[in-house]
């Protein structure tokens, strides 16, 4: 793909050793990609290359923001995420990939693009559960807001004024009593 050129990483011509290379992630980049949960996203990249003569050592590191819609509310949100994910690079007869921390390139390549990498590391540090941080708060401003937050303190209040049924309170008394 022409788009994702600007991930290739030219590794012939660089001397063994560390090497680092730093990318800006925006939606443009996933739309790229067929996920389409995140609505827009602003995440910095670190791929460090450590380069020797018979493999690569990649290590990528992610962090920023994702904006995604709560499974709660539906509500979008900035989700934080964090991530590192390493893998290796090594030279063969044919290019396989079937393992997620080995890949073979055949040999006489001399790019390796890592497009890919950084794509899965975004998508799987996005949580599996996606909760508004104004749910847990209780300060979320939406229509179907007495859906979705329980008060509980209301039903406490509710239940404070019943009037207790006297059986239930004699069997509260042996409890208590059984206790001392």
């Amino acid at each position: 793909m022409k788009e994702l050129r600007p991930y290739d990483i030219k590794f012939t011509g660089l001397k063994n050793g560390k090497h680092q290379f730093t990318y800006e992630i925006d939606k443009s980049f996933l739309d790229r990609f067929p996920y389409n949960e995140v609505d827009d996203c602003k995440v910095d990249v670190e791929v460090d290359m450590n380069k020797s003569d018979t493999m690569l050592e990649f290590s990528v590191k992610t962090k920023g923001t994702v904006n995604v819609p709560c499974d709660v509310s539906n509500e979008m949100y900035d989700q934080q995420i964090e991530g590192d994910f390493d893998f290796i690079v090594k030279f063969g007869n044919e290019y396989n990939d079937e393992r997620e921390d080995l890949i073979i390139i055949p040999y006489g390549e001399h790019t390796y693009n890592v497009a890919q990498q950084i794509y899965e590391n975004i998508v799987l540090n996005i949580p599996l559960k996606k909760v508004h941080p104004d749910i847990l708060s209780g300060k979320i401003k939406t229509k179907n807001r007495e859906y979705i937050i329980n008060d509980d303190e209301n039903e406490r209040i509710e239940e404070n004024n019943e009037e207790i049924d006297p059986r239930w309170e004699a069997l509260k008394k042996l409890l208590t009593d059984k206790k001392k």
